[in-house]
């Protein structure tokens, strides 16, 4: 590793991986070496490599039935189905809960019209099913209810005696305490007592799942023989948007789903996608990273800032005229709270200043808007490398989101705030949460986490970033491009390959609309390559870059063939930049 930091102040170091590993499967697949260690490097070797190059479908969905409660939650909603008895859906008010509505709410609809969904408000009722709910699905006479994306932890609703009436099957991946509710099923790959394979689906994938299985029950019993089976497979743009945006690791089942979904959304049968994609401007191939990072956003937004069913309706709609008004709708919502995202930042950087010699941050006011607090502690973990809480304050009670590094579990540390006492509510998973406090208990809060991470070492916290390998300008070339897309779909877990170039000489450079820097320079052969470094225009790396006759630079980069032209010209994305002494 060079023990110099980078213009952003990090450090660089290398992924270690065993040669011998390389050199194996290079020579056993004829692939290049460095194309090998890519694959190497996630876990990729002889035996898994052809189910990694083309992921199929079939082969790596298990069996729905190995869940616990699965066959049981099954069994109930065949029942419920035959009897025609209404059934209700309560789901998380985020992109996971809304594509797990979707699929449920558009399979079921084949078979019954007896079908009732809610949202809980983001703002006014927080996550899971809540009292208000709960009454409206009793008042309704629900018989039948599913949660989605929630429900594991919520004991003081779905347990309550005057539920009794309604069979809850919870279906859902969120980290379970040693204990359940007192439901129908409970089917959670993270339940305390889950012995599987299967700890990183997406509530959405588990709800799939579980249409797997109802959809072979109903078809070994022939209850509906008048009625066209539903497509499963329709319902993988759906299902691969949650996945992406509930930022899960990328394994073996997730990457299947996730390639299959992509081409589903890439065909543009789905009008509610393809009219967010298209208002957004997104002209290319979508990509993984355009679901996170565009479509994702816009659905999250209404919940956030506006009415938290709204993504809901439009992901279930077929009406042209609806799905035209909500995603215009969702578009504005996103640039308002972008706005508003920007101002909550600028004052939490203030507060950190005060507290940069601790291992965590927790930043808080009154009255901060709730709904995007929790991208505001994702942006404040990316500079300073710390397991972040932000806490909105409305009176004495606070409601916060949390998020952490890859070191440190910050699921189970509010597991541990709540056990103790310390929290009001809270859960959620390793590197994400949420939680409600009193503010009063804040100082004793402050100290459980001091001597929680005080425990880690110092070394947990310095920013740095792996990158796969070193290459020269020379490596770059059609057959590189070609094999740095059999990698793809990038994601948590398969990220996008980052490389180390050295000794970079700029032959041109441009200011491109005041806010990116596009450079040019030439292979040995004199060949044009192109580079850009996004919205760095007035920051520390743009100015450097400005100046590119003074220095030589080493960058670090990932690369992909240019989106905007139809060309197989290599596009160079430059994410950081080290001076030359």
């Amino acid at each position: 590793m060079n023990i110099e930091k980078s213009l952003s102040d990090n450090y660089w170091e290398e992924k270690q991986i065993d040669s011998r590993n390389i050199q194996s499967l290079s020579q056993k697949k004829s692939i290049s070496e460095i194309f090998s260690k890519l694959l190497v490097s996630r876990g990729i070797f002889e035996e898994n490599y052809d189910d990694y190059i083309n992921p199929n479908l079939l082969n790596n969905l298990p069996d729905p039935f190995e869940l616990k409660d699965m066959k049981k939650g099954v069994e109930r909603c065949v029942k419920a189905l035959k009897n025609n008895e209404k059934i209700g859906i309560i789901a998380d008010y985020d992109v996971d809960g809304s594509t797990s509505i979707s699929i449920l709410y558009k399979f079921l609809s084949n078979f019954t019209n007896n079908l009732v969904y809610k949202v809980p408000n983001r703002l006014s009722e927080g996550y899971g099913p809540n009292i208000r709910i709960m009454n409206e699905m009793l008042n309704e006479n629900i018989k039948l209810l599913f949660t989605l994306d929630c429900g594991t932890s919520a004991f003081n609703t779905i347990d309550l005696p005057i539920y009794n009436s309604i069979d809850v099957i919870v279906i859902d991946h969120h980290l379970s305490e040693f204990k359940l509710p007192k439901v129908h099923s409970v089917i959670n790959p993270n339940r305390f007592d889950e012995k599987n394979d299967y700890k990183d689906f997406a509530a959405v994938a588990v709800t799939f799942l579980f249409l797997m299985g109802l959809r072979k029950q109903i078809r070994e019993l022939k209850i509906f023989p008048n009625i066209k089976e539903p497509n499963l497979m329709s319902y993988l743009d759906l299902v691969a948007v949650g996945t992406i945006c509930d930022i899960v690791n990328i394994n073996k089942y997730n990457r299947s789903i996730v390639s299959k979904g992509l081409e589903l959304i890439r065909s543009r049968k789905n009008k509610s996608i393809t009219k967010i994609l298209d208002n957004s401007n997104i002209n290319h191939v979508p990509t993984a990273k355009d679901i996170g990072f565009i479509l994702g956003p816009q659905i999250n937004a209404a919940s956030r800032i506006d009415n938290s069913s709204l993504s809901s309706k439009l992901l279930i709609s077929n009406d042209d005229s609806e799905i035209e008004t909500i995603s215009r709708k969702l578009f504005l919502i996103n640039e308002k709270r972008k706005l508003i995202e920007q101002n909550i930042f600028n004052e939490a950087i203030e507060q950190i200043k005060k507290q940069e010699s601790k291992k965590f941050i927790i930043v808080y006011k009154e009255n901060w808007h709730q709904g995007v607090i929790g991208i505001v502690a994702s942006k404040i973990v990316a500079i300073y490398n710390k397991p972040t809480f932000v806490i909105s304050f409305i009176n004495n009670v606070g409601i916060g989101s949390g998020r952490s590094i890859d070191q440190i579990d910050i699921g189970s540390t509010v597991l541990d705030l709540k056990s103790n006492d310390l929290i009001l509510e809270g859960g959620g998973h390793k590197m994400a949460v949420g939680l409600k406090i009193d503010k009063n208990k804040l100082e004793k809060i402050n100290q459980f986490l001091i001597q929680k991470f005080d425990l880690f070492d110092e070394n947990f916290f310095e920013k740095k970033i792996y990158y796969d390998s070193e290459i020269s300008v020379n490596q770059i070339n059609k057959n590189f491009l070609d094999n740095l897309e059999l990698l793809e779909p990038h994601g948590k877990g398969n990220e996008e390959p980052q490389f180390l170039i050295k000794d970079i000489v700029i032959d041109q450079v441009k200011n491109l609309k005041n806010k990116h820097i596009l450079i040019f320079f030439k292979n040995d052969l004199g060949e044009n390559l192109k580079g850009i470094s996004f919205n760095t225009v007035n920051t520390q790396i743009g100015e450097y870059l400005m100046k590119f006759n003074k220095f030589k630079f080493h960058i670090l980069c990932s690369i992909k063939k240019d989106h905007f032209s139809n060309s197989q010209i290599p596009q160079i994305l430059i994410h950081d930049v080290k001076l030359i002494n």
